[in-house]
C-alpha cells in the first residue's frame, strides 16, 4: 500500500515536554503547498528527522484526499545533503531522485540551494554552529520565506517537542536505513533499525541560529562561488560582491543587520 493511504498524522504520538500536542503544534499552518527540506551533514541526520517527515507526508495526503480522488503526487519535500549523499530516502517519500540534493560542504550553496526549491519548512541537524559568510540577498530571501526552522538531535531530553512514529512509519524508517547501509555502516543501520519506532526531538531555531547552523557545513567558496570567467563575463565587480556579503556571527555573537 502506497504511503498516501498509510500515513495518518492523527496516528503519530506529538509532544512537548510531557504534554501531549498535535502536528499542527509543530508545523504551524502546514498546507500541501509547504516544502520541507531535510539537511543531512552526516549519515543519519535525516533518519532523526524521520517521524516528523512521515508525519507531514501524512498531512500532504490527508488534504488531497479531502478534495480530490484521484492524483498521483509526491510532496515536495527534499534532503541536502552536504558533501557526497548522507543516505537513501525513497521509503520516506522523497521522491523522486531529484529531490536527493547533492550540494558541497559551503554555506552559500547550501542556503541558494534551500532557497531555489523554495523550501517553507526546515529540519536541521543538531550540532555546533559556526560563522560564515553567504550572500545577503539569499538571507533575505530565506528569512522571509522560512516560516519553521527544527533542529533535531536522537536524545528526547532537552527539545522541546517530541515525535513518535506511527505503526505504520516504523518499518519505512527501518527499511531507509537498510537501503542506506553502505553510508550509514552495519553498526548504525542495526541501531537504526532496532529502534525505528524511537521517539526523536526536536526544537526551533531562530533564523541567526539557522544561519550559524548552515555555516556548520564548511566554508563559503571565495568570491561567493562566482567563477572568475563568470565575473569577467558578467560584469561582476568587487564593489558589487561587497555590496551582496553577509557576515554570519559565530554562535553567540550577532552578524550585521539584514
Amino acid at each position: 500500500m502506497h504511503t498516501s493511504e498509510l500515513m495518518r498524522t492523527g496516528e503519530f504520538v506529538f509532544s512537548r515536554g510531557e504534554d501531549p500536542v498535535g502536528f499542527h503544534d509543530l508545523l504551524p499552518g502546514f498546507t500541501a503547498q509547504d516544502r520541507l527540506g531535510v539537511v543531512a551533514l552526516e549519515p543519519g541526520d535525516s533518519l532523526r528527522a524521520a517521524p516528523l517527515l512521515l508525519a507531514s507526508v501524512g498531512a500532504f495526503y490527508e488534504e488531497l484526499r479531502a478534495t480530490e480522488t484521484d492524483f498521483y503526487l509526491y510532496p515536495d519535500f527534499f534532503v541536502f545533503h552536504v558533501g557526497g549523499p548522507k543516505g537513501r530516502h525513497s521509503p520516506l517519500d522523497v521522491w523522486p531522485q531529484s529531490k536527493e540534493v547533492i550540494v558541497p560542504p559551503d554555506p552559500q550553496a547550501l542556503l541558494c540551494a534551500i532557497n531555489d526549491r523554495g523550501i517553507t519548512r526546515l529540519i536541521l541537524p543538531n550540532g555546533p554552529g559556526a560563522g560564515g559568510v553567504v550572500m545577503l540577498h539569499a538571507v533575505q530571501i530565506a528569512a522571509r520565506r522560512l516560516r519553521t526552522i527544527l533542529t533535531t538531535a536522537a536524545d528526547t531530553a532537552g527539545h522541546r517537542w517530541s515525535v513518535r512514529p506511527s505503526e505504520a512509519a516504523v518499518p519505512l524508517i527501518s527499511r531507509c536505513a537498510r537501503v542506506s547501509a553502505d553510508l550509514l555502516g552495519e553498526g548504525s543501520t542495526d541501531r537504526w533499525r532496532a529502534t525505528s519506532s524511537a521517539a526523536q526531538g526536536y526544537t526551533e531555531l531562530s533564523f541567526d541560529e539557522a544561519l550559524s547552523a548552515l555555516c556548520a557545513a564548511g566554508a563559503t567558496t571565495e568570491p561567493l562561488g562566482f567563477s572568475a570567467e563568470y565575473r569577467t563575463r558578467a560584469g561582476l565587480t568587487e564593489g558589487i560582491l561587497a555590496r551582496d556579503r553577509y557576515t554570519v556571527g559565530a554562535p553567540g555573537v550577532s552578524g550585521p543587520p539584514s
